[in-house]
């Protein structure tokens, strides 16, 4: 006799946590984690990780505090970091603020950034604490 197997019960999506570096693929991917978090009713948090510190750190984090403000209102919040390696960094934030989900753009950094820093996404998804959802970035996809 065939049983109909108990539907398990999902983990409740708190907190969405998504990776720009601010580009134009990045933020489809930002767009994606907002309409995410606004489903689940859950916080969106952005973050941004910059290579080095060359004074821009506090403009950067003041335009993506309004950034994420226009997009996600109460419910969101913003984060910048300064780390060499921005899978490390995007990992340790998840972990840190305890994300139930991570997003991260599939069109990262390409050529000698690339080659230096390793495929970010997969990088991600394979050290990430939480899951991970990885967004088709590339445009025309």
């Amino acid at each position: 006799m065939l049983r109909r197997r108990r539907r398990t019960a999902f983990p409740a999506v708190g907190r969405v946590l998504v990776a720009t570096d601010r580009s134009e693929t990045a933020g489809r991917a930002v767009g994606w984690a907002a309409d995410m978090a606004e489903r689940y009713e859950a916080e969106l948090l952005i973050v941004r990780v910059l290579l080095s510190d060359d004074g821009t750190l506090g403009e950067a984090a003041r335009e993506l505090a309004e950034y994420t403000r226009e997009l996600a209102g109460d419910r969101g919040r913003s984060a910048v970091v300064v780390a060499e390696d921005p899978a490390e960094a995007i990992v340790e934030a998840a972990r840190r603020e305890e994300a139930d989900v991570v997003v991260v753009g599939s069109v990262g950094m390409s050529g000698r950034k690339e080659f230096l820093l390793r495929n970010v996404p997969n990088r991600v998804s394979h050290n990430s604490p939480c899951t991970v959802v990885i967004v088709q970035t590339e445009a025309g996809k």
